[in-house]
């Protein structure tokens, strides 16, 4: 069973987006009004879900790392770069924002035109986990999960200075 989750996981990734590159403003496409947002701009702090707003802890870094794989940084209120981390991935652990240059490298796995789902691999590399927005709330923090089937796992990529 490890293996098939695995295996479905690599055949996923044929179906993949190439990498984005550059910086992105994150909308979930169940949640229409909601982006990922640094919370309070502050380092160390949760990735959640936020009006847009324009403000820079909104705007995601995307860092190619080879194929559809992406680092994905932003910069904190105070300046500073800091990179989206998962350091145990597993089901619903919290995505969260530090500094150093240590980040996670998501894959980016393409669901309908211009919309894609961002995995990593469970902490026991058996399965893909998804960046999920559970609730329409402000300050609902994103999770990993395996995939639900709901668009709360899917987002689109807009450039920040795209008004619409």
């Amino acid at each position: 069973m490890a293996s098939e989750s695995a295996e479905a996981h690599a055949s996923a990734e044929v179906h993949a987006l190439a990498a984005l590159v550059g910086e992105r403003i994150l909308t979930n496409v169940s949640y229409g009004d909601r982006v990922a947002d640094l919370a309070k701009g502050q380092v160390n702090s949760y990735i959640i879900g936020w009006e847009r707003n324009g403000g820079r802890n909104q705007i995601f870094n995307f860092e190619p790392q080879g194929g559809n794989r992406n680092k994905i940084a932003l910069t904190s209120n105070d300046g500073k770069v800091v990179h989206v981390s998962s350091p145990d991935p597993s089901p619903g652990s919290h995505l969260k924002a530090t500094t150093g240059g240590v980040g996670s490298v998501y894959t980016m796995v393409n669901h309908a035109p211009g919309q894609f789902k961002l995995s990593i691999l469970s902490d026991d590399g058996t399965a893909p986990l998804y960046w999920t927005l559970n609730s329409e709330d402000q300050g609902t923090k994103l999770t990993l999960e395996h995939d639900n089937g709901s668009e709360n796992q899917v987002w689109g990529a807009i450039t920040p200075d795209d008004n619409n």
